[in-house]
């Protein structure tokens, strides 16, 4: 008989996997109790490393949509059984950049994406950095993960719709515009293109749970741990819900006190221009889209059962670690806007709750953003983390455990559409019977998130120094971000002290690398 041992450090305790045979033990004064398993359920048991299963949402904001009404099942399985990060952040707020940070654990200014599209952003610049080689699926899978994805990869890819990135072992990666609505879509399914219509079994969230399903028990037997990635589109744009919740019924979209706000005269002049249609938009169409949104939820929440039911089905639950995130949020009408791209609170506030063995039932109000996401994973997997990576593991608050030093702030990045006449803004799509042009783009802007404040430099690509725009908001006092202190004359006298140390951190994270990034501001 093999016997296998691996610890992993959770807060003053050990986890202890021990493999004798087909029989799981657990100790460690924090570890779950954990279910023998036989060979009827696992034929071979040669490496018990801890599973990871990943479900990431797409657009889905911490802040403003009541996803746990749609979601209780979850609710149920994850969060009252592991740890709800409350304070947790997109690094750059827009999918493909903020995907990037995630597969990388890297800042946009190390990682080259910093949008959807153009010379900082899409795939095309995630590959041309050549960040494939060195994401955290090739390192679990070069330290013998069984690796596996389903749903949305990056934005650009379906202009390389055959590609398989490397480090995937089961790879069925979106590859055309339609996945976002759910139905008459195609997914590269390991090398060979697989179109889904618009039956009801096609609806693209239950395709990726049925796929969900048949990766975990094809890894259960092999014997080897795997990573599993759970990426549908829900709750993003066009989908609706499946036609099992047709008829369920949510009202409207929950009015927070920044949402269609009234006064922007002090926000920069790109909202103060557009004010009039963006709120114009926002009353057309933001009621009928949450309620979209929260459709597509109730199916994302039966993936995610359906998930764990399978983990347990083979024995491998109590040896899994079960994350659930979002790429980005979604301003859902907050500063008049629709979309994500700000560095708002709407924008930047993502949902991260972790269960799994030995992690602390609860909540923690820790800092922690997009960047963390790929070092915790190799952490937990023991799998050395790369030197370059900007983020830092988790490992230990999920034992209960803040590390003195922990990060007090973050960077926040965005490129803009790089259309420099427009200054950043550009015409995406109309709505309305007359036709009507609506601006739904951003510019560019760098931003210094504090525990406290909010400081965001304005036209960083479009404009030069001395004619960027600026805005700080107290936290404390200003929760929804409707007064910049930056206003005025008065104001930027009154917070010039401020202001000096702000920019000094910026400067740093703006440039940092690796364990630089880490530092405690």
């Amino acid at each position: 008989m093999t016997l296998l041992r691996r610890n992993i450090s959770l807060a003053g305790g050990t986890l202890v996997l021990t493999t004798l045979a087909t029989v799981l033990t657990v100790t460690g004064p924090q570890a779950a109790a954990a279910a023998p398993r036989t060979a009827t359920n696992r034929q071979v048991a040669t490496d018990d490393r801890p599973n990871i299963v990943m479900v990431l949402a797409d657009d889905l904001d911490e802040r403003t949509t009541p996803y746990w009404e749609a979601m209780p099942k979850t609710r149920a399985l994850l969060q009252r059984t592991g740890l709800t990060f409350t304070n947790s952040f997109a690094t750059t707020p827009i999918c493909c950049a903020a995907r990037a940070a995630i597969l990388t654990g890297k800042y946009g200014h190390n990682n080259h994406v910093l949008t959807n599209y153009g010379e900082w952003g899409g795939y095309a610049a995630f590959e041309a950095a050549g960040n494939e080689s060195r994401t955290f699926v090739k390192h679990l899978h070069d330290a013998g993960y069984r690796t596996g994805m389903a749903g949305k990869y990056l934005n650009g890819l379906e202009e390389k719709p055959g590609h398989i990135p490397p480090g995937w072992d089961d790879w069925n990666g979106g590859v055309s515009q339609s996945l976002y609505t759910g139905y008459n879509y195609t997914l590269n399914e390991n090398g060979t293109m697989v179109k889904y219509g618009d039956k009801q079994s096609d609806y693209q969230v239950d395709v990726i749970a049925r796929k969900s399903a048949e990766f975990i028990k094809e890894s259960s037997a092999t014997g080897k741990p795997f990573f599993w990635y759970a990426a549908s589109t829900a709750p993003h744009l066009p989908m609706p819900a499946p036609p099992r919740y047709a008829g369920k019924r949510f009202g409207r979209t929950p009015h927070l006190p920044n949402f269609q706000e009234k006064d922007v005269s002090d926000k920069p002049t790109w909202l103060r221009q557009t004010r009039k249609p963006r709120s114009k938009l926002v009353a057309a169409t933001n009621d009928r889209e949450y309620r979209k949104r929260m459709g597509t939820l109730l199916a994302m929440d039966d993936m995610i059962a359906g998930i764990v039911e399978t983990l347990k089905e083979t024995g491998e639950y109590d040896n899994t670690y079960l994350i659930f995130a979002s790429d980005n949020g979604y301003n859902l009408g907050a500063h008049r806007l629709v979309q994500k791209m700000a560095p708002y609170e709407e924008s930047t506030r993502v949902p991260l709750v972790v269960s799994g063995p030995g992690v602390k039932r609860g909540r923690t109000s820790a800092m922690v953003t997009s960047i963390d996401y790929g070092p915790t994973i190799l952490d937990l997997a023991g799998v050395p983390v790369p030197a370059d990576v900007d983020g830092a593991s988790l490992v230990p608050l999920l034992g209960g455990r803040t590390p003195s030093g922990w990060r007090k702030d973050f960077l926040g990045q965005y490129a803009g559409s790089g259309v420099t006449d427009r200054e950043g803004i550009f015409q995406e799509y109309t709505e309305g019977d007359n036709k009507e042009i609506y601006l739904v783009d951003l510019p560019s802007w760098t931003s210094l998130r504090t525990k406290r404040h909010v400081y965001t430099r304005w036209y960083d690509l479009e404009r030069s120094a001395g004619k960027r725009e600026y805005e700080l908001y107290d936290l404390a006092s200003d929760p929804y971000q409707l007064d910049n202190l930056l206003a005025t004359k008065a104001g930027r006298q009154r917070h010039a002290a401020l202001v000096a140390r702000l920019d000094k951190r910026m400067a740093e994270l703006n440039s940092c690398k690796g364990a630089a990034c880490r530092t405690s501001g």
